[in-house]
Parts: C-alpha cells; structure tokens; sequence
C-alpha cells in the first residue's frame, strides 16, 4: 500500500489539478441542475433531478431511478464502492476541517427525518457514523497526506469506472430523441449529445459518492435485502424494482414521478 502511495506521490501535481477541476466540476453541475430550467440539463443528464434536494429525500424515486439506470452486473458492481467512496469523502473532509464532517453528518440526519422513514432513518445515521469512523481509522493509518492523496484518485478512477459502465446499458430517453422510451445506441441514432453526456456524467458519478447521494439507496437495499426488513413508509424494495422493470419495457409514462419528469424536459419547464 505505502509503495503505491510513494508512487502516486511522484504525479501529485497532476492528480491534484485533475482533482480541482472535477470538484469544480461537479460544484458547477450541482448548481445547474438546481437553477438551469429542466429542457436544458435534462436533455443531457438522465434524471438530474436526482440532484435537487426536493427529490433527494424521495427514497422511493431516488431508489427506482437507481434500479432503472444500474441493471446489469457490470453497473452493479462498479457502483457498489459507493459506501468506500463514502469513507474517502469523509477523509477529504478532514483534511478540510473536522467542521465539515459535522455538518454533512447533520445533512444525512436531516436528509433521514425529511425521508419519513425511522427504521430507514436509524439504519442510514448509523452507516454515516461508520463511514466516518472509518475514514479516522483510514487517516490514523496511513496519515493525513496519504489518506487524502489515495482518496483523490480512488474517488476519480470510481467516477470514470462508473461513468464507463454505463455503456453496458440501454440509454435513458431524451438523450437520442424525445421518445420516453429506453433505447439501444447504434450507429444509426447515435448523436453529439452521447459523448457530451458522457463527460457531464463523469462528474455527475463522482458526486454520486457522496455520503448523501446513492448511499442512500443503497442502505436502503441493504437494510430491506440482507437484514430483512420492512420499510415502514417507503416501498419495498421488491416493489421498487417492479417499477423500475414497468419503466424500462414501457417507458416514463408507467410511472406518474418519471411522466410528470419526462414532461418537465419536454415541455420547457
């Protein structure tokens, strides 16, 4: 591990460059998706949405939009390091200021109140408080330096390595035309917005390791499949990927969250 650290060391001025502009990156697209009006981010980011705090604390539709856009085992597997990312976030934050630990912890607390769920709710701070613990350790381990230089390239090559496996699945709608129907990219229909969403989606998957953003999802998988049990107010998983299978044979219209998206993007909202 130290050897590859030491190694990592002789290119730091490279990664942390790369590092800045993908964390300006994805400030920028935050930003965007929360100002710009839906008909211009949507037609690039399939369900951008998902980046609005409104839709952040919907468990049901973040976690439906998650089982739509990751079904097969390549998607799966790529975006499971998302709880390691979770730890790596947190020793960037560190090296921050210990501040700011604090305060994405209390927006993952806040975030599990507004979701209305208490055994989710329960489930998701204690898996913050985890992660974190686990970035101390991490630090105490490796030291701050090399803590945060490993979690910079870690966090970007799991950007890329999740942006990339999206290749392995049909494409949303609205990126090939304006049908709400999931599509198979070919030679045929392929258009300059593919590579353009690609690179936005580079950025948009380096944020999706944040502690607050498919991590969510993901406790809430694993809560309901390995330790089974019941959600109280939110869908069973069961019943989320049985939406998600209606939406990607049928289209957004099977489902009134997506339609009522689909529209925004398409009606100029």
């Amino acid at each position: 591990m130290m050897s590859l650290i030491n190694r990592l060391f002789d290119f730091e001025a490279v990664i942390n460059q790369i590092w800045l502009i993908t964390l300006i990156g994805m400030a920028v697209l935050y930003v965007l998706c929360n100002i710009l009006p839906d008909r211009i981010v949507g037609v690039f980011l399939p369900l951008h949405n998902v980046f609005k705090p409104q839709t952040n604390v919907d468990l049901d539709y973040q976690s439906i939009g998650y089982a739509l856009l990751h079904t097969t085992w390549v998607t799966r597997i790529t975006h499971s390091t998302v709880i390691i990312d979770a730890v790596l976030w947190f020793v960037i934050f560190e090296s921050w200021h210990w501040s700011v630990s604090l305060i994405i912890l209390l927006i993952m607390l806040v975030q599990s109140v507004f979701i209305g769920d208490k055994k989710f709710g329960v489930f998701f701070i204690l898996m913050g408080i985890a992660t974190y613990i686990s970035a101390i350790y991490l630090i105490q381990f490796l030291g701050l330096p090399n803590a945060v230089l490993l979690a910079k390239v870690v966090l970007m090559l799991g950007g890329l390595m999740r942006m990339l496996s999206h290749s392995a699945e049909l494409i949303p709608p609205l990126l090939l035309n304006k049908s709400d129907q999931f599509q198979k990219l070919s030679a045929k229909n392929i258009n300059w917005k593919i590579p353009l969403s690609s690179v936005i989606g580079y950025v948009g998957e380096f944020g999706s390791g944040l502690p607050n953003r498919i991590l969510p999802v993901q406790v809430n998988y694993l809560y309901q499949t390995v330790f089974g049990i019941k959600p109280e107010t939110t869908l069973a998983w069961k019943e989320v990927e049985v939406s998600a299978q209606k939406v990607l044979t049928g289209g957004y219209s099977q489902l009134n969250s997506l339609k009522n998206y689909f529209n925004s993007v398409v009606n100029g909202q």
